[in-house]
């Protein structure tokens, strides 16, 4: 989504999951009842594994890992931050629905399944003011235990747009880890696990028995200098063990969307192949 009014050199190239899409006080995390989280396998066995399956991707990928329920994050790869762009729209989206209630469900439908700018515009500005918005966003965040981060928006100096939040992968893991666990999410994840066409990479090609996933894109530029993009991937994923959470990203070195699609396929590829070794937790 691209905020109306704001200027930037990357706004002529952001497509459908560039959310142009701050922050508010940091309330007390919820305590999560009935957690059970199963430890991963050796995190340096993983690591060593990782590595190996991305190795000569032409570009980098980071992948953050954290068990449903839980807070206890792997990561892995060089990155570890970069703009959340769409996968913003996943607490956007619960934010809405809280403020409006079933009115919005359209629009939800259309931010998650088709990561459409439009409607996740509506979504925000449906919260009645920037500064309204912000503080909603933050307090699905918060409650989705991520203390941190903090959303982009007109009311910062200088003016931004949501979709250029700063969103680790680490926060973003953990916050997937809660958010099977919100009261008010099963609407956003049922619309997640039916994304369309445009989405469907990533941990979105994983065809295993007994394995489900429910996803979030997001692509954009990696910075107001540059053209070049950014992938990102939010997931869930679901085992007949338990489910965990992911959060990927591939800044591809041609800085092209379809090279970072092929990047998140093979770290996919690589969460499937291991899936018996991931930590994995409920709520």
């Amino acid at each position: 989504m691209i905020r109306r009014g704001l200027v930037s050199s990357c706004v002529a190239v952001v497509l459908a999951g560039g959310f142009a899409l701050g922050a508010g006080a940091a309330g007390a995390l919820p305590v999560l009842p009935n957690v059970n989280v199963t430890p991963p396998a050796s995190k340096a066995k993983l690591s060593k594994s990782f590595t190996r399956a991305t190795r000569g991707l032409s570009g980098s990928v980071g992948l953050a890992i954290t068990p449903v329920g839980g807070d206890s994050t792997m990561s892995f790869g060089p990155v570890r931050t970069a703009r959340a762009w769409s996968t913003l729209k996943v607490p956007v989206s619960i934010a809405a629905e809280r403020v409006n209630g079933p009115r919005v469900a359209g629009d939800v439908r259309a931010a998650i399944r088709r990561s459409d700018n439009t409607a996740a515009e509506n979504l925000w500005d449906s919260m009645r003011s920037n500064s309204r918005a912000v503080d909603e966003v933050t307090a699905v965040l918060r409650e989705g235990h991520d203390p941190r981060t903090h959303v982009a928006s007109q009311i910062d100096r200088p003016a931004s747009y949501p979709g250029a939040t700063q969103w680790t992968l680490a926060r973003q893991s953990r916050f997937g880890a809660h958010l099977p666990c919100l009261s008010d999410s099963n609407r956003v994840l049922g619309h997640m696990a039916a994304v369309e066409s445009n989405q469907q990479w990533g941990v979105k090609i994983l065809r295993q028995r007994g394995v489900s996933t429910a996803v979030k894109g997001g692509w954009g530029p990696v910075s107001d200098a540059t053209g070049k993009y950014v992938v990102r991937q939010l997931g869930v994923v679901t085992t007949p063990r338990g489910a965990f959470a992911v959060s990927m990203a591939a800044l591809p070195s041609s800085g092209s969307f379809d090279d970072g699609i092929a990047m998140l396929n093979r770290v996919g590829r690589w969460v499937g192949s291991n899936i018996g070794s991931m930590p994995v937790g409920t709520c």
